[in-house]
């Protein structure tokens, strides 16, 4: 099994706090997909070249990912081959302008589906910011799981990721979906999801949409493993990659379920080995 944490932030750049944090993962055995990006909300990181340049000095733990602003216009998709041949594994994607569906973003997801990468969408809650009393957007419904359907439905080849699985605002909504859709997945990243959901009520949200006798396994290798942690703090990953592993332990799932979530699936969409 290859463990990868495909939900991972890089908020600050000192040389230190990043080999504490390629250190903790090296403890935990695990590769991290790192992401920064600027005009994140109210939340502004390390932009995506200096992201990608960060994993390049540790190409065996740290896979970079760029961020890419959905505002009001289309994006450059140049921009999206540039980042692609510098070596990015894969695009997020928080705080839009508009819904994630609408029409003017519809070009950039078909545009990563022809070059084959991976995506990662912040679903549900959102802290307030300054940036809410500047742009006045309706931020929460923008980022609703229902506007994945058309996505998933749109690019099929494309494998998409919803951060939080919806978080306590739409749980069930984000678990019918991918239910219906096979290249929809999620993650439970952040400790408002996966340490307030338990094992039983994951396993409830998970169960196939018509009775059957034996649900173990059904729908959990819809989940891959993303811990919504920093670089200046890595605490998310370290308990959440334990409460993952537990979850995953009580509902009695398979070997190759279990392999499935922790990185064997994220690691099969880039090649990994």
């Amino acid at each position: 099994m290859m463990r990868i944490d495909f939900h991972a932030h890089c908020d600050i750049s000192d040389p230190g706090k990043i080999r504490e944090f390629v250190q903790t993962y090296e403890a935990h055995d695990t590769v991290a997909c790192l992401v920064g990006g600027s005009l994140y909300g109210g939340h502004d990181m390390v932009p995506n070249e200096e992201v990608i340049k960060i994993c390049s000095r540790y190409p065996d733990r740290l896979l970079p990912m760029a961020k890419i602003n959905l505002w009001d216009k289309t994006p450059d998709i140049g921009q999206l081959h540039n980042y692609a041949e510098k070596g990015v594994k894969g695009f997020k994607f928080i705080y839009p302008y508009y819904e994630y569906d609408h029409d003017l973003y519809m070009p950039v997801y078909e545009e990563i589906e022809k070059i084959g990468l991976p995506v990662l969408f912040h679903t549900g809650n959102y802290r307030p910011g300054d940036s809410d009393k500047i742009y006045r957007r309706p931020v929460i419904k923008n980022m609703d799981p229902v506007n994945l359907d058309r996505i998933a439905r749109s690019f099929q080849d494309l494998h998409i990721v919803m951060a939080h699985l919806g978080t306590a605002y739409w749980r069930i909504q984000a678990a019918e979906l991918i239910k219906t859709h096979k290249n929809l997945y999620s993650d439970l990243g952040g400790c408002g999801s996966w340490m307030a959901l338990s094992a039983e009520e994951l396993s409830d949200l998970l169960c196939p949409p018509l009775f059957v006798r034996d649900k173990n396994d059904r729908f959990f290798d819809k989940l891959v493993f993303g811990s919504d942690s920093y670089v200046s703090n890595t605490w998310p990953f370290t308990e959440g990659r334990l409460n993952y592993e537990m979850k995953l332990k009580k509902v009695g799932a398979s070997e190759q379920t279990f392999n499935s979530v922790m990185g064997d699936t994220v690691a099969s969409w880039l090649n990994l080995k």
